[in-house]
């Protein structure tokens, strides 16, 4: 098992998290309730890893109905 970066190892808190995207920290905990958006649960503290938000807000992206031409 290769040791993880440390670049993958930037972990914030709901604080954090909710000025990383521009979210209040209520719109975050339900998302978090809901399951909508990675996190880890670890006892009464709620964990984000900042590489999983950045690709989770990534696979969120829209271009809209036109199909992209290759």
């Amino acid at each position: 098992m290769a040791e993880p970066d440390e670049k993958n190892l930037d972990l914030l808190s709901v604080e954090e998290a909710a000025a990383y995207l521009k979210f209040s920290t209520a719109f975050l905990y339900k998302l978090c309730k809901e399951n909508k958006i990675p996190h880890v649960n670890y006892g009464r503290h709620i964990i984000f890893r900042k590489t999983d938000l950045y690709n989770w807000l990534g696979s969120m992206v829209t271009y809209g109905e036109e199909k992209l031409e290759a």
